[in-house]
């Protein structure tokens, strides 16, 4: 049951429709840098952060001095203030403008996909990832792409976003009450696409991650393997303030007769190597091996 919208909920919501189009009208370069000089400023300040993002960034590069974990830090929270900053703009603007902010590589992986049957999209925090769901109508396939997502918290807003990318041709799934609909959906020969780079609480299986264990969605091989489907990774890096590089990776065959376990253990590679590889990009502010409780401010 959708919550009964607080006045406070209302006030919010009638200030984004008030700002979309001033904030659309801006170049999306000049948001991003807006909020880098923004996560410029968290990263002096934001101490218990600064803290949790060295600490991801140690088990990503173990030989790194503290003088590089602390510049490439800082770069972390240039980007992620960035892309989130940004991540308003490109929410406005018209769709083919946003077309010209990113490329695509490695669309191949998916006009090869089989054609009665779906595929799973995973993606990761990183870059401008609120854009994706945006781009769909370029991606070069047949197939429609929805996504698992997490509803907001205000209504008014939660609804507005919902609608607005439905009607670009995305469909949207609740994390929590649309897996059933997202089941069919992938069912019906469709492609779905989860994040599933952060940590999943209860819900997900405790596996080595870069040598320390953490929790990691068994989701997408779970799927993957119901309904005989594909995996295929899906990156999208910085490339220039308000520019970004999207790429599709070949897809990944899960095998059916693993369990949950050894199957989720697939992902781990796949894991490493996207946040080792797009180091900078990945947002690292969050939690990743819920370690906060044993830090020292």
């Amino acid at each position: 049951m959708t919550p009964k919208p607080t006045i406070g909920d209302k006030i919010a919501y009638y200030a984004l429709r008030t700002l979309e189009k001033p904030i659309g009208i801006m170049p999306t370069s000049w948001m991003w840098r807006i909020g880098a000089a923004i996560g410029n400023i968290a990263h002096k300040l934001a101490k218990k952060r600064k803290l949790i993002v060295q600490f991801n960034l140690k088990k990503i590069n173990p030989d790194y001095s503290a003088d590089q974990i602390n510049t490439l830090s800082k770069e972390v929270f240039r980007k992620s203030f960035g892309n989130l900053i940004s991540s308003i703009n490109t929410g406005c603007i018209a769709s083919n403008k946003l077309t010209t902010l990113v490329s695509f590589s490695g669309q191949e992986n998916l006009r090869n996909l089989d054609p009665e049957k779906g595929a799973i999209l995973l993606l990761f925090h990183m870059g401008n990832w609120e854009a994706l769901s945006r781009l769909t109508p370029s991606f070069d396939t047949d197939k429609q792409v929805g996504a698992m997502f997490r509803p907001l918290n205000n209504p008014l807003i939660n609804n507005h976003i919902t609608k607005s990318r439905e009607k670009e041709g995305s469909k949207l799934f609740a994390r929590k009450r649309g897996l059933i609909q997202a089941s069919k959906f992938i069912r019906d020969g469709n492609i779905l696409a989860i994040l599933a780079d952060q940590h999943s609480g209860n819900a997900g299986i405790q596996l080595p991650l870069f040598g320390q264990e953490t929790s990691i969605t068994p989701l997408p091989t779970m799927l993957a393997q119901k309904y005989d489907c594909p995996i295929i990774p899906l990156t999208l890096s910085t490339t220039a303030p308000g520019k970004w590089a999207a790429t599709f990776a070949p897809p990944i065959t899960i095998p059916k007769d693993l369990d949950k376990t050894e199957a989720t253990k697939l992902l781990v590679p796949i894991l490493e190597n996207v946040m080792t590889e797009h180091c900078s990009d990945i947002f690292w502010l969050h939690d990743r091996w819920k370690i906060k409780h044993s830090l020292k401010y």
